[in-house]
């Protein structure tokens, strides 16, 4: 009994060390990406990405809204820097880099195109029907972060009533 279950053991081990030597497993999902310094107006690039079942060096790849048309079963293959090349099915290669840290609370990736400006920043977007955690407000006498504003609640201003619109204020009948 030990023996299988140390059989067990590695064989599974075996195969988390495939699965972690392709980023495959690491950036299925949708990403939302973009150049830095460029205003998208409406919709930014999203690079869709999907597993391929069986080959973990493999995936299924669309972009929209992008200048070109990529899509396809896609080969990945390592490259220098921690970067990833990508080999479509159809259209040209791109490479990819997943950024790890333990601060990102979002996955984040690098996609370089080979005839684009700069590296555009992606980051995954929530699984559909997947609802994000509410906001909560802050603690009364807590500090905003840098670069927000604070708003205190309506029935907490200090502001006198105003007149209604249209009402003139009421006359003084001397007798």
């Amino acid at each position: 009994m030990k023996a299988f279950g140390f059989a067990f053991l590695a064989a599974l081990c075996g195969a988390t060390s495939v699965a972690a030597a392709s980023p495959a497993g690491d950036i299925a999902g949708t990403w939302e990406c973009r150049l830095p310094g460029i205003q998208y107006h409406g919709k930014p690039p999203i690079l869709y990405v999907a597993d391929s079942a069986g080959d973990p060096s493999q995936v299924t790849i669309e972009v929209d809204g992008f200048a070109r048309e990529i899509y396809g079963r896609s080969e990945i293959s390592p490259d220098q820097g921690g970067w990833g090349k990508v080999k479509p099915a159809q259209g040209q290669e791109f490479m990819i880099r997943p950024e790890t840290g333990a601060k990102l609370r979002t996955a984040a990736m690098g996609l370089r195109l080979s005839e684009s400006k700069g590296d555009y920043q992606c980051l995954r977007l929530p699984p559909p029907g997947v609802a994000l955690p509410p906001l909560t407000p802050p603690s009364p006498g807590a500090e905003n972060a840098p670069g927000t504003l604070s708003v205190p609640a309506p029935d907490s201003r200090d502001v006198p009533p105003s007149d209604a619109p249209g009402e003139a204020p009421p006359v003084k009948k001397e007798e």
